[in-house]
């Protein structure tokens, strides 16, 4: 009977040399990145690659330098970078900015000011 975490894994059945048959669990790679608020996938960020071979990677390789890239997408963080620079210069409010930006907007202000 196989372990209960292991039951719904795919496998995969492989002769051996002595002629007997064994089945092999399959292990999974993981996905892309995606965003937190876009869902969309993360440019730049390695994918399909286990643990042990992003850990083999170099530092600019395994993620961008730019600030929140690793979360976050083009797209959805000029927005994020726009409302930031707005606030800080009182053309909007706390009030105007939308809320799945707000913690974002906080992190980048703490790198602003």
């Amino acid at each position: 009977m196989p372990n209960f975490n292991e039951k719904f894994k795919k496998h995969k059945t492989i002769k051996t040399p002595s002629g007997k048959k064994t089945r092999h669990i399959l292990k999974k790679k993981p996905g892309k990145h995606i965003c937190a608020i876009s869902q969309k996938p993360l440019q730049g960020m390695p994918h399909g690659k286990r643990a042990f071979e992003v850990a083999r990677l170099t530092k600019t390789q395994r993620r961008p330098e730019n600030l929140l890239a690793s979360m976050i997408s083009p797209d959805v963080r000029k927005d994020i970078y726009l409302q930031a620079v707005m606030l800080k210069y009182n053309v909007i409010t706390m009030d105007d900015v939308d809320l799945r930006y707000l913690k974002y907007i906080e992190m980048i202000k703490n790198k602003i000011e």
